[in-house]
């Protein structure tokens, strides 16, 4: 059985999300099982574009794994000079 749930994200991540609900979100559609950093491939976002993931005001891993209708923030690595 499957889960929704949402990526939000901008800067330079997104291009990689290629957002459908609004300038930032992406709705995704995962099987339940599947970890953060297992949906990112699956989408085709490189885990090496992803510094942090921020949920329900918790900093989580690439190993957590999103319930049913969750907002996942992607933070990008911080770049700059």
């Amino acid at each position: 059985m499957n889960k929704v749930i949402y990526l939000k994200a901008g800067g330079s991540l997104h291009r990689w999300l290629k957002p459908d609900l609004d300038p930032y979100t992406r709705r995704v559609e995962v099987n339940r099982e599947d970890s953060l950093s297992e949906i990112l491939v699956k989408i085709g976002i490189p885990p090496s574009q992803v510094a942090l993931f921020h949920s329900a005001g918790r900093i989580r891993t690439g190993d957590y794994v999103p319930s049913d209708g969750e907002i996942i923030t992607l933070q990008p690595p911080v770049a700059g000079g």
